[in-house]
C-alpha cells in the first residue's frame, strides 16, 4: 500500500520522530529538552510531511491514522503558515475529528473560515466529507466521525450490533444518539445495562441532559426497579445485571424494546458475569423482536456477544481501531546519582526517545512524595492531573502531599459549596475540605455518592486540577484526563494490574476536545515487574460460562455433587452463580446437550430434582444461591418449626 511506503520512508521518520519529540515536549511544562526546539523544527519541511499525513489519514491502520493525527495537531500548534494550518485542518477533516477543529478554533490556531483559502478541490472534498459523515439524528443534523458513522449506518440495517472501539472514540455519544431517536415516537420500554452503581449515575445525569435538550418530557427515566411502571409514557432504565433480574421477577410488564450493553466485555467477570449473560438470555427469550447493542473498549472479538443468543434479527459486529486523540506512553525514571533529576522518554512501538529531563522541587523521599513531586515538576499546575493509587489510604496521603507542595487558590463557589457538603455530611476535620481549597480531591468507591459526583464535574470542568483514583475509575466511570501518572498500580491488596487494567486506566489521557493529546507517565516502571508496552493488545472476551465449561467442568461437577460445601462456596460465587445458571435452564427446558459436560450436567440434576422440594419460583428468584443450600435452608426452619420465633 502507498501509505504504508510512505510512513516507512527513512526522511519522513526523521521529519516525524522531529515532530513526535515537540509534540510530547510541548506538554511538558519544566522540561530541559533533549535535543533543542527550534533544531527539532528545522528538521521538518511542512508541505512534504502535511502532504505524506494526508494519504495516511485515508488508511485503516490505527499506526498511520496516529500519525496523520499527530502531524496535522503538531502543525497547528506550532509556527507554521495559515496555508499548512489550512492543511492540517484538511486531514482532520479527512479523519472525521471534527472535535479537534474545534478546539484549534477555540485556540485561535486556526480560523473559523480557514476553508475558504483552501484550493477547489479541497473545498470539494472538505464537503464531501462532511455530507457522508453527516446524518439526521433527532430533528438534527449531526457530524459523526467514522466509527460513529458505521454505528450509525449498522443500526438502520441490524437490530443486533455488538461494537468495540478505544476509549475516545465517541462509543457514548453515538449510543446515547440512538437510544434518544428510540424514544421519539411509540411507547417503549428501553434498558440501559451498566456495570456499576456509579455508572448509574453517570448515565442517569447524561441522559436527563438529553432528554432536556431535545424536549423529551414524556419518559419514565428510573435507576430502581418498580413494580409499576408508568403505562402511557416510555420507561427508561439505567440498571446494573442485578437490577435487571428484580425488574423481570416483579414487574407486571416485561416487554423490553431496547437493550443496550455497555461494558459488555464485563460477561467475563466470573458471578456477575453469570448473571450479566443469564439476564440477557432472559430479556432475549421473553423478546424475542428486541434490539439488542453491545459496547466495550478495545476488545479483538466483540462478535462474541451476539453469539449462541437465539436472534431472530440479523447481527454485526464493528471493530474499529479509529484514533480520535493521540496517547502518549512516557517512562519517567531516575538519572543515576541526581535524586531531583528525572529523565522523561516516549515509548513507541517502533523506538524509544530522549524526550529531555525535568528537576523536581525537592528530594523525592520518602517514596509516597515521589508521584506528586513528579506530577507536580511535568504538570506544572496545569488541569486535567489524574494521579492513580492503591487504595483509599494511598489516595488520602497522595492528596495530602499534593496540598503541602501546591499554593493557594482562588476558590469558585462550586468548590466552596463542596467544602461545606464535604464537612457537613462526613465531618468539619475530613481530610478532602482541606486539599479542596488547593483545587485537589480525591475519589475512591467507599465515599459518598453524591460528593464522588460532584468532584467528577468539577474535574470534568478543569475547577480540580489534581485529581487522586483508587482502581474505581477501572470501572467505566467516564473520566478523561489532560496526564495520568501511574507508579507500581495494582488493584485491590497487591495483586498488580494486568494489562487490559492498565490501557483501561490510561486510555482516560486524552480529552478528546479539549486537548490534542494525553500523557501517560509511568513513574520507574522498570521496578513495577511487567513495564507496561506501547504494543497495547486488544482484550479478547471470554464468557465466564465458557471459561467454566472449558477449563472447570469437573471441578464444578464435583462441587455440585458434594452438595455445594458452603465454606467452598464463600470463596467460589462463580461456582454458586453458574449452579443457579444451569439449573434454572434445566428446570426451565432449556439446557442444551451440545456437550459431555451439559449431558452429565443434566444426568446429576435429574436425581437431584427429587430431594429438592424448594418451589421453581423462588429458585428461579436467588441466582446467586446453590439450590441445594434454598433446600437445606428450607429443612433447617422444619426442624425447628416448634421454635419458630427464635
Amino acid at each position: 500500500m502507498i501509505s504504508d511506503k510512505l510512513y516507512q520512508l527513512s526522511s519522513f521518520q526523521i521529519q516525524y520522530e522531529a515532530i513526535l519529540n515537540i509534540s510530547v515536549g510541548d506538554t511538558i511544562k519544566n522540561l530541559r529538552w533533549n535535543i533543542n526546539r527550534d533544531e527539532l523544527l528545522s528538521k521538518i519541511n511542512w508541505n512534504n510531511v502535511l502532504g505524506i499525513g494526508s494519504v495516511l489519514s485515508h488508511s485503516t491502520n490505527s499506526i498511520h491514522l496516529d500519525a496523520a493525527l499527530r502531524i496535522a495537531q503538531t502543525c497547528l500548534t506550532c509556527e507554521t503558515t495559515k496555508v499548512q494550518k489550512s492543511g492540517a485542518a484538511v486531514i482532520l477533516e479527512t479523519l472525521t475529528n471534527q472535535n479537534s477543529i474545534k478546539l484549534a478554533v477555540k485556540r485561535n490556531l486556526l480560523t473559523e473560515d480557514y476553508a475558504s483559502r483552501l484550493p477547489l478541490p479541497f473545498k470539494i472534498l472538505n464537503n464531501q466529507t462532511r455530507m457522508s459523515n453527516s446524518v439526521s439524528i433527532n430533528d438534527s443534523v449531526i457530524s459523526l466521525n467514522r466509527f460513529q458513522k458505521e454505528v450509525y449506518d449498522a443500526s438502520r440495517l441490524k437490530s443486533a450490533i455488538s461494537i468495540s472501539a478505544p476509549t475516545s472514540a465517541g462509543k457514548s455519544f453515538i449510543l446515547y444518539q440512538l437510544l434518544i431517536e428510540e424514544l421519539k415516537g411509540e411507547r417503549k420500554n428501553i434498558v440501559y445495562i451498566v456495570p456499576t452503581r456509579a455508572l448509574i449515575s453517570q448515565v442517569e445525569e447524561d441522559l436527563i441532559e438529553l432528554l432536556i435538550k431535545y424536549g423529551i418530557n414524556d419518559v419514565n427515566l428510573t435507576t430502581v426497579p418498580l413494580q409499576n411502571e408508568v403505562s402511557d409514557q416510555s420507561n427508561l432504565f439505567v440498571f446494573t445485571q442485578e437490577r435487571l433480574h428484580w425488574y423481570l421477577l416483579q414487574s407486571d410488564d416485561k416487554t423490553i424494546d431496547f437493550l443496550l450493553v455497555d461494558e459488555a466485555h464485563k460477561i467475563d467477570n466470573n458471578n456477575r458475569g453469570i448473571l450479566l449473560q443469564r439476564k440477557i438470555e432472559d430479556v432475549l427469550y421473553l423478546n424475542p423482536n428486541v434490539k439488542i447493542y453491545f459496547s466495550s473498549p478495545f476488545t479483538s472479538n466483540p462478535e462474541i456477544l451476539l453469539e449462541n443468543l437465539s436472534l431472530k434479527s440479523e447481527s454485526e459486529a464493528l471493530n474499529t481501531e479509529f484514533v480520535a486523540v493521540n496517547q502518549n506512553l512516557l517512562y519517567v525514571t531516575q538519572v543515576h546519582r541526581k535524586p531531583k533529576k528525572w529523565k522523561v522518554d516516549l515509548i513507541t512501538k517502533q523506538k524509544v526517545l530522549e524526550i529531555g529531563i525535568v528537576e523536581l522541587s525537592d528530594r523525592p523521599t520518602p517514596e509516597s512524595r515521589k508521584i506528586a513531586l513528579i506530577s507536580k515538576a511535568i504538570s506544572g499546575d496545569n488541569h486535567g492531573n489524574l494521579i492513580y493509587a492503591n487504595g483509599a489510604a494511598e489516595s488520602e496521603k497522595y492528596a495530602s502531599i499534593v496540598h503541602e507542595l501546591s499554593n493557594e487558590e482562588k476558590l469558585c463557589k462550586e468548590i466552596k459549596n463542596l467544602i461545606k457538603l464535604v464537612k457537613k455530611t462526613i465531618h468539619k476535620d475530613y481530610i478532602l475540605a482541606k486539599v479542596l481549597k488547593r483545587k485537589i480531591a480525591f475519589h475512591y468507591g467507599n465515599m459518598p455518592l453524591l460528593i464522588r459526583q460532584e468532584i467528577e464535574r468539577l474535574f470534568k470542568l478543569n475547577k480540580i486540577k489534581y485529581l487522586i483514583c483508587t482502581s474505581t475509575l477501572l470501572e467505566g466511570v467516564n473520566l478523561p484526563a489532560t496526564a495520568v501518572f501511574i507508579r507500581k498500580p495494582t488493584r485491590g491488596k497487591n495483586q498488580p494490574l494486568n494489562v487490559n487494567d492498565f490501557w483501561n486506566l490510561a486510555g482516560r489521557a486524552g480529552r478528546w476536545g479539549k486537548e490534542f493529546s494525553g500523557n501517560i507517565i509511568c513513574i520507574q516502571p522498570k521496578e513495577w515487574g511487567f513495564p507496561p508496552s506501547p504494543n497495547k493488545r486488544k482484550q479478547k472476551i471470554v464468557k465466564a460460562l465458557d471459561e467454566l465449561e472449558l477449563n472447570k467442568s469437573k471441578d464444578f461437577i464435583r462441587y455440585i455433587k458434594e452438595g455445594s460445601p458452603r465454606n467452598e462456596a464463600e470463596g467460589n460465587q462463580e461456582y454458586e452463580f453458574a449452579f443457579g445458571y444451569y439449573y434454572a435452564r434445566f428446570i426451565e427446558n432449556k439446557l442444551d446437550i451440545e456437550s459431555e459436560f451439559r449431558k452429565e450436567l443434566i444426568s446429576v440434576f435429574d436425581e437431584l430434582r427429587s430431594t429438592i422440594k424448594i418451589p421453581d419460583e423462588i429458585i428461579l428468584k436467588n441466582p446467586g444461591i446453590s439450590p441445594i443450600a434454598q433446600q437445606q435452608l428450607l429443612e433447617y426452619f422444619q426442624e425447628k418449626k416448634e421454635d419458630i420465633e427464635s
